[in-house]
């Protein structure tokens, strides 16, 4: 069986980390953006993983658990990110110096390695049972 790789560690660790986010934030059959407050449906193109600071620019805080919420497509994609409704809300939800410690680690480094990858993957793993059931 052929070892995957980084990237590969990585898109699953995500994947699963968004449904983590999504199911903590799905409440009473609801869900919605953490940026706008529209409607979300689990599993559509709709519903996606947003992250306040970005996964491209820093991708140290991919699985930063303060990072991401659950945001729609228009505010995700197009409103890139929300970025100052999403900071008022995390200040509101976490608090500014929780808010302002996650902007202090934005430039750090990170060395991706297997066993870490794999680590989060069984930690979120893990997680999505327990929510599910």
């Amino acid at each position: 069986m052929k070892t995957p790789s980084i990237p590969d560690l990585k898109a699953k660790a995500l994947k699963l980390l968004a449904e983590v986010v999504k199911l903590r934030a799905y409440n009473e059959g609801k869900l919605f953006c953490y940026t706008c407050d529209a409607s979300l449906n689990l599993n559509t193109s709709n519903c996606q993983l947003g992250h306040y600071l970005s996964r491209g620019a820093y991708p140290s805080l991919i699985f930063h658990p303060d990072n991401s919420r659950p945001q729609c497509y228009a505010c995700n994609c197009h409103k890139h990110g929300n970025l100052i409704e999403f900071r008022t809300r995390l200040i509101c939800e976490i608090g500014v110096e929780q808010v302002e410690a996650l902007e202090a680690k934005r430039f750090d480094t990170i060395k991706w390695d297997r066993s870490y990858l794999h680590e989060l993957i069984d930690k979120y793993s893990q997680e999505l049972k327990e929510l599910k059931s």
